[in-house]
């Protein structure tokens, strides 16, 4: 009896290891990289000018990627600069009071379209023609002006304002503002600014240098000639009058 009853729990124990259920575990697959939907950027590239509606014909386009990583985060509260109409890079024909106008070579970025006329386009800079000069090549980064059919640059930079953003009460940035370079400005083909300095127009030109060293000397030697001149006058002013003095003193005496 007791023999049957050890072969029945043996029998038990190998059917309960024998027809246990068994459980596979599955491999975690890691979800797929998030797809970049942003649309790529073309950028026109070659010496080919755009025609009268501003359509670009016969330029290789390149398509570059955008790197999320190159991006800035602009905080809130500061300020954000003017995106320009359109880049390009032009030789400088001809100024006209305020207005500068460009043979355009190469446009880098934005639209020419409505503002070119015959591979030319009109740009306005206010007191900035005078750093410019006919012939040279320049890129040129110009806004659309809402009070006029003309696009808009500049040469100089804007200075900052003494005391920063407390002058003008812009106080609530969540952060620290990037310092941002303005893009609606002109510089020199190789991206180098141009010279703003007073003294610039003068240091570029061996006859202003001379021409000014003349009238300096001219002025110095008209002043003393002035005060040398005034003086004798004065002293024979007064003689004269001493002299007349004298005769009618001798004329009541006589």
């Amino acid at each position: 009896m007791r023999t049957r009853m050890v072969f029945a729990s043996a029998a038990i124990v190998m059917s309960s290891f024998l027809f246990t259920p068994t459980f596979s575990v599955g491999a975690t697959v890691p979800p797929a990289p998030p797809v970049d939907t942003v649309a790529p950027v073309i950028v026109a590239t070659g010496d080919s000018v755009p025609d009268e509606q501003g359509v670009i014909t016969g330029v290789v386009e390149t398509t570059l990627p955008i790197n999320s990583s190159a991006e800035t985060t602009i905080p809130a509260g500061c300020a954000i600069p003017i995106a320009p109409q359109m880049v390009f890079v032009g030789e400088l024909l001809s100024i006209a009071d305020t207005t500068a106008t460009f043979r355009v070579i190469q446009v880098r970025a934005g639209t020419a379209s409505g503002y070119i006329n015959n591979d030319t386009v009109e740009v306005r800079y206010g007191q900035d023609t005078k750093f410019l000069d006919k012939g040279t090549h320049y890129i040129v980064g110009a806004a659309s002006d809402p009070f006029s059919p003309l696009l808009v640059s500049k040469v100089r930079e804007n200075a900052p304002l003494f005391g920063g953003d407390a002058v003008v009460g812009i106080n609530g940035a969540t952060g620290v503002c990037p310092n941002l370079e303005d893009p609606v400005r002109t510089l020199f083909e190789n991206g180098t600014s141009i010279d703003t300095g007073v003294l610039g127009p003068l240091l570029d030109n061996k006859l202003l240098i001379v021409l000014s060293v003349l009238i300096a000397i001219a002025v110095v030697v008209g002043g003393l000639f002035v005060l040398v001149m005034s003086r004798q006058v004065s002293r024979q002013a007064s003689k004269g009058m001493r002299q007349r003095r004298a005769r009618k003193e001798r004329t009541r005496r006589d």
